[in-house]
């Protein structure tokens, strides 16, 4: 079942829906959904370029290796493990931070 049942209808014109369409699409979004952003108070910020996307897989990929060498460090016993846990829960509060200022939309005040 839907969660929007409610549907409503508006009329643009010309630069309007050209306003609408680059300012959905320059944060990835339809324009539903853009609108939806606006109505509940927040700005919807631009969507990254490509390289930050590269930057998150890589940072990811340092976050595995690091794991990685835990489990055999660990298995071997010649580590230590809750320091190592710690600086992997690091680098998670780095992506997420980074995903909090390029990603998710800031709330109007």
């Amino acid at each position: 079942m839907r969660s929007r049942r409610i549907k409503k209808q508006i009329w643009l014109n010309d630069e309007e829906e050209y306003i609408m369409k680059c300012k959905s699409q320059a944060v990835g979004m339809n324009a539903s959904d853009y609108i939806r952003h606006l109505i509940v108070g927040y700005k919807p910020k631009e969507k990254p370029s490509e390289q930050f996307y590269e930057e998150i897989k890589n940072i990811r990929n340092i976050g595995n290796n690091i794991n990685q060498i835990a489990r055999i460090a660990n298995a071997k016993g010649v580590i230590d493990v809750p320091h190592l846990k710690k600086e992997i829960d690091k680098l998670d509060e780095f992506i997420i931070d980074m995903k909090n200022k390029y990603l998710r939309p800031d709330k109007d005040e």
